[in-house]
């Protein structure tokens, strides 16, 4: 069943204050890319990253946004040697950048540092299960249906008109998040503003329905 619980969201600026380096990012600058070494740990100080996976034929599926406070990079921790992603600034960004050694010494000294490192590794887990069950089970209606309302649980704005989705997203971005086609998801999405579940435009999405899109997601 699906649950539109969200995970609280786990900060490291303060844990990881005045370790590595600054790095200034433009929107759309690649961070990383796959088979770059794996050996550093991203802060995101400010602004957003996208991780993204690619396959042999450009095909994108989004993973997941990198809000500030979070980090990216981890699975350096766990043996990742090459990445296996994509890691791009969706906005102006500042990110930190720490070497392996580095956090994990951060990690060692501070007694909040590992339980804060587990609860991590267990949500981002938990995110990937989720997709993974979307991709497989469910249809691009009910794919979309849940990504639009984990957008509203992290990003929503409570508005006249319903909860405004606070961050610009294109409809190829929404299709890179369910693992569609860009055509496919606008008539989905078009056909949610016919039923009055949402109203639209090129970068701003407004949910009046949060229910009608729980009822799409129900209905496999």
């Amino acid at each position: 069943m699906f649950s539109t619980t969200t995970n609280k969201k786990i900060s490291f600026t303060e844990l990881l204050a005045n370790c590595g380096d600054l790095l200034e990012l433009d929107r759309g600058e690649t961070i990383y890319h796959p088979g770059t070494p794996s050996s550093t740990i991203y802060l995101v100080e400010s602004g957003r990253v996208k991780l993204a996976y690619l396959d042999e034929s450009g095909k994108k599926l989004t993973l997941r946004i990198v809000d500030e406070g979070e980090i990216f990079g981890e699975m350096c921790l766990v043996g990742e040697t090459l990445r296996r992603h994509l890691a791009s600034a969706i906005e102006d960004s500042v990110v930190r950048s720490i070497e392996k050694k580095r956090f994990l010494s951060v990690m060692e000294d501070d007694t909040t540092g590992l339980p804060m490192l587990v609860h991590h590794f267990a949500a981002r887990m938990k995110e990937f299960e989720e997709t993974l069950e979307d991709l497989a089970f469910r249809d691009i209606q009910a794919r979309l249906s849940r990504q639009l309302l984990k957008l509203s649980d992290d990003y929503g704005v409570e508005t006249k008109e319903g909860i405004l989705i606070g961050i610009s997203v294109t409809h190829k971005e929404l299709a890179d998040m369910i693992g569609s086609a860009r055509e496919n998801t606008t008539l989905a999405l078009n056909r949610f503003a016919r039923e009055g579940i949402l109203d639209k435009s090129r970068y701003r999405i407004v949910i009046k329905s949060e229910d009608g899109l729980r009822k799409k997601i129900s209905a496999l």
